[in-house]
């Protein structure tokens, strides 16, 4: 039977997971997005019913 072996493949040394580097870069561009996205008007979407 073989010794286990770790994987070859080792986690950044930098710190930074591929998580964190992962949101760095979206954030950024979704909360551009909300920001410049055309309003809606107020009646128009979600108003009051009745």
């Amino acid at each position: 039977m073989h010794a286990y072996e770790k994987p070859a493949r080792k986690k950044p040394d930098n710190g930074t997971s591929l998580v964190t580097f992962t949101l760095l870069l979206t954030a950024p561009a979704v909360l551009a997005a909300a920001a410049l996205r055309p309003r809606s008007r107020s009646g128009a979407r979600g108003g009051r019913r009745g």
